[in-house]
């Protein structure tokens, strides 16, 4: 009986250690804490490039040169008779604004050309205006004795436009216009020869006209 009684008592020890056991096993830790993962440092956003605003400075374009070409055919411009020449706009605006040469009196032998520069009156005249009007040039003879007479041939514009900078026009830069039909004779009576471009400066009329 004893020795029962002693294997009754060691199992039922065993039973509550067993259950201790499980319970320590199957309990939740109380205070856990969750430490957040650190992702890293993002990569720092690139540099922004600066940028300088600048203002360009439009060209504004002008006739700064004009040169006249006369070709003379068998009647020279004796000497001292003179020659006046006008370039101007063919219209409105800027009629009133002239490029002159004023009583030349240099002899132009026969079956020559006399080239000459002419002066502009004021500012030179913006290359609008002749685009909106076309070119009037007139040549005006003044014979010194009322027989002579001169007879002309051909007459040729070289003209130069360029920006406020000094720089050419990219195509207008060095224009030549060639009057093909400006020719006759000019004398007493019929003094001025009038020679006329369009807009785009293409060459029109050339007419002799009265004193």
């Amino acid at each position: 009986m004893l020795t029962a009684l002693v294997m009754s008592k060691g199992q039922s020890q065993l039973r509550q250690n067993v259950d201790k056991s499980n319970v320590k096993r199957t309990e939740q830790p109380k205070d856990i804490k969750t430490v957040p993962v650190n992702p890293g440092t993002p990569p720092a956003p690139p540099p922004v490039e600066k940028t300088t605003a600048t203002t360009e400075e439009v060209p504004v374009y002008a006739l700064t040169s004009v040169r006249v070409k006369i070709k003379t055919g068998n009647d020279n411009k004796e000497f001292p008779s003179k020659v006046y020449a006008r370039l101007m706009a063919r219209s409105t605006p800027a009629n009133w604004r002239n490029y002159l040469q004023t009583g030349l009196p240099n002899e132009m032998r026969i079956n020559s050309e006399t080239e000459f520069g002419l002066n502009v009156e004021g500012p030179p005249i913006p290359l609008t205006t002749f685009q909106a009007a076309g070119l009037a040039l007139t040549i005006m003879y003044e014979p010194n004795f009322f027989a002579d007479a001169w007879k002309i041939e051909g007459i040729s514009l070289v003209l130069e436009f360029k920006d406020q900078k000094g720089n050419l026009h990219p195509t207008l830069g060095n224009k030549t216009i060639v009057f093909s039909n400006a020719y006759g004779f000019l004398n007493n009576e019929y003094r001025n020869i009038e020679c006329l471009t369009d807009e785009a400066f293409v060459p029109m009329t050339s007419v002799i006209k009265k004193y």
